[in-house]
């Protein structure tokens, strides 16, 4: 059994992606200005080496199975898309971390305020601390997707497999309500102040 979150969806984004090349083509043949047949194949180019991969891959993906807890993160378009031209041919994802579960102590569940936008303002992100037996530690985004369900199955799949959540903020009991997570992360951060 394993459980991955934030999986590549292919389907749609070949289904937008082919939409915006037809209607590039449409450009490049009923254009009457040769600059418009440039512009086509530039936003052809763009879409199948930027747009594509960008809305196939998350920024995170992660992955639980019998013995590993595994985790890439692409920083860059360029990281993302090459990714996805591995993951396509070879059906495969790298992984960039790749822990077994009995060297796993505990994992601390917090959050983080990331600055937005606007001045002044903070979004929030939940983080996955795992600390290890050995005395290390890494940090990762458990909350990649909008499709909670793959991550509440996947935390309850480690806590079967005897991972220990430690979670003062309980952030976990909120994901499976209606809210959305920055309303209560927002206000455990008011509270703290």
């Amino acid at each position: 059994m394993k459980y991955k979150v934030g999986k590549p969806n292919y389907k749609s984004s070949f289904i937008y992606s082919a939409l915006i090349i037809a209607w590039a083509v449409f450009l490049i043949i009923y254009s009457p200005f040769s600059g418009m047949n440039i512009c086509g194949f530039m936003l052809i180019f763009l879409i199948i080496f930027i747009f594509l991969p960008s809305m196939a891959f998350c920024k995170n993906i992660w992955e639980v199975d019998e013995h590993y807890l595994k985790y890439t993160f692409y920083d860059s378009v360029v990281e993302k898309s090459r990714a996805f031209f591995h993951s396509l041919f070879t059906r495969n994802i790298d992984y960039q971390m790749k822990i077994k579960l009995d060297k796993i102590m505990c994992i601390q569940v917090t959050y983080e305020a990331v600055p937005m936008l606007f001045y002044g303002t903070n979004g929030y992100n939940v983080i996955f601390k795992v600390l290890m037996k050995d005395g290390s530690s890494f940090s990762f985004q458990p909350i990649v997707t909008r499709k909670r369900k793959e991550v509440i199955d996947a935390i309850e799949f480690l806590k079967e497999k005897g991972i220990i959540f430690k979670d003062r903020y309980h952030i976990l009991d909120q994901l499976d309500k209606k809210e959305p997570l920055a309303y209560y992360l927002e206000k455990i951060a008011g509270d703290r102040k």
